[in-house]
């Protein structure tokens, strides 16, 4: 994405807001008019009333005043308000959109994403998005009128004095703009470096536990210290950057009122101008000079915002899971992958050319070294990936031709690495559905977590990802979980790993009970739980080298 592109995103986001844009530029407008009002009413009061002596004028021309300045506060009030309601949709809007995105996208984008960093990002990006809608965008439109007026103003009061203003205008037109690029440059190191600062931050948090175990901390703080000060220092770069710009552009105005004022005396000791229109002059080409800075600086506030939007497009851009299936209603049926081959890197296959069947309610054994392709099947039945070549069929239907939120509510999977939110147990259990105290509980007594509840309860907290809990009580819950949802389909990725033997025992017998009609498909090292399934898989790089049932391997492993 180019930077016109990016302006274009930027703009199209106000489109939908074009009424109450128009609003605000019209409270810009009477704004405008009215304060350019204001010099000449000043160059009235001092002619006419304080030199003139004329109290009845000057009484009257500054109660006008003030209500110039009362109807401006009411229209900036009226302007505000519809600004701010603007910039409060936009960030919601943005917000609500890129947790959709996120929601949606595949699970390959996760495997190589820093959450500190991704955070970060997203909120930063968010952050100088919606300040296409900040009142320094809108000071901006009204400094570029208050500019066009200011400069009618002067030639009104007197033409020779203005081609002075004017004059000045390059001038100062070339310093604001070297600093406007020194701005810009900073600006965008600065971003830089605290993005590459988040991806360490979340890096190091992630890796609590091997900062502790290995002594590394004093390692790990001095890089905190390297990657803080380069941040700080970019920092105080910017804002003395900005100091040196303020006093610049101070010292600049203030040689030019002393030239307005050096040759408006003289014109007013000539008695070719009054002393209240060089009061006035000098107002106007305040007008004139003064939103210099301000246009300028634009491109130091787009040069953030530009940025931003482009990595926030970009990432709304990631490929999310689509939910393009034919077949709303999935049947429950035999389970089977045809001549399926899947990599996760060009040139290395994971899976190649399998063919399996997994029979209606029947109970299956993965078995096979780490890396032998169980956890890759898991994803493709699950449709976490999709094969490279081949397919998996769902009663002789191809599951990628199924709705993927009909077909996740065929399958329930209680995996090693369960993850649980943080809140309840009943919460993580039910997962939005209402399901009564009884069947949660009966669900408990058959996993084994019952014994753990007469200890707490259901509304007990269990911490960030089960932090409060032991890796056999995660285990439980999800399994309890897999039992409360009642899928057809039930995959069981070391289910056992965890628990204790006699909790291992009763998930055993669950395949005989409570799982007795499920298609029950088990990633397992452990051989106790073999008798007690139809079918035993064994895969070996990719390839199936046995597919037998207890008694079969049995006799093999004895010849």
């Amino acid at each position: 994405m180019n930077n016109s592109e990016a302006v274009k995103k930027l703009l199209g986001l106000l489109k939908g807001y074009s009424k109450t844009i128009a609003v605000i530029i019209g409270c810009l407008l009477i704004s405008t008019g009215l304060s350019l009002c204001i010099p000449l009413l000043n160059r009235q009061i001092m002619d006419e009333g304080f030199i003139g002596e004329n109290k009845s004028l000057l009484i009257e021309l500054t109660l006008i005043l003030m209500a110039i300045y009362g109807i401006n506060s009411i229209i900036d009030i009226i302007k505000e308000k519809k600004r701010v309601e603007i910039s409060a949709k936009l960030q919601y809007f943005l917000s609500e959109q890129s947790f959709a995105h996120l929601m949606k996208m595949k699970m390959s984008y996760f495997n190589s994403t820093n959450y500190a960093e991704l955070l970060n990002n997203i909120n930063t990006d968010i952050g100088k998005m919606v300040m296409i809608s900040d009142e320094s965008i809108f000071f901006v439109v009204t400094q570029t009128f208050n500019m066009i007026g200011g400069l009618i103003g002067l030639f009104i009061i007197d033409y020779r004095m203005s081609i002075l203003v004017i004059i000045f205008i390059p001038i100062k037109c070339i310093v604001m703009k070297y600093f406007a690029k020194k701005q810009k440059s900073i600006m965008e190191d600065f971003i830089r470096r605290n993005q590459e600062y988040a991806k360490w931050f979340g890096d190091t948090v992630e890796g609590i536990k091997e900062v502790k175990l290995f002594n590394i901390f004093d390692k790990k703080h001095n890089e905190f210290l390297i990657r803080q000060k380069g941040i700080i220092d970019k920092q105080k770069q910017m804002n003395m950057l900005s100091q040196w710009n303020i006093i610049t552009d101070s010292i600049m105005v203030q040689l030019l009122s002393t030239v307005l004022y050096i040759v408006g005396g003289s014109l007013v000791f000539d008695l070719q101008l009054s002393v209240g229109s060089v009061f006035a002059f000098i107002t106007y080409s305040s007008y004139v000079t003064g939103p210099i800075s301000a246009i300028l600086n634009i491109g130091y506030l787009l040069s953030g915002i530009i940025p931003s939007t482009k990595r926030y497009y970009e990432f709304m851009d990631l490929q999310e899971e689509t939910e393009s299936g034919k077949h709303l209603e999935p049947i429950f049926g035999e389970l089977r992958l045809q001549n399926v081959s899947f990599s996760y890197e060009v040139g290395k296959p994971v899976l190649r050319a399998i063919n399996l069947t997994f029979p209606k309610g029947s109970k299956t054994a993965l078995m096979g070294r780490n890396g032998s392709g169980k956890t890759t099947i898991i994803n493709l039945l699950t449709r976490v990936y999709n094969p490279v070549s081949g397919y998996i069929l769902l009663n002789e239907t191809d599951i990628s031709e199924i709705s993927l939120h009909k077909y996740r509510n065929m399958v329930s999977v209680v995996s090693q690495q369960i993850y649980l939110f943080n809140d309840t147990i009943r919460n993580n259990i039910c997962l939005y559905q209402n399901v009564s105290d009884e069947v949660i509980r009966a669900a408990c007594n058959e996993s084994g977590l019952e014994d753990f509840l007469k200890e707490v309860s259901l509304d007990y907290v269990v911490g960030q990802n089960g932090a409060m809990l032991s890796g056999g009580q995660k285990q439980k819950i999800a399994l309890v979980r897999a039992l409360v949802h009642d899928k057809p389909i039930i995959i069981f990725d070391e289910v056992t790993s965890n628990t204790d033997s006699y909790s291992e025992y009763q998930i055993n017998n669950l395949l005989h009970t409570r799982l007795k009609n499920k298609t029950v498909i088990i990633i397992t090292h452990k051989r106790e739980i073999l008798s007690e399934v139809d079918r035993i898989i064994m895969l070996r790089d990719g390839i199936v080298v046995k597919n037998e049932n207890y008694d079969e391997l049995i006799g093999n492993s004895d010849e």
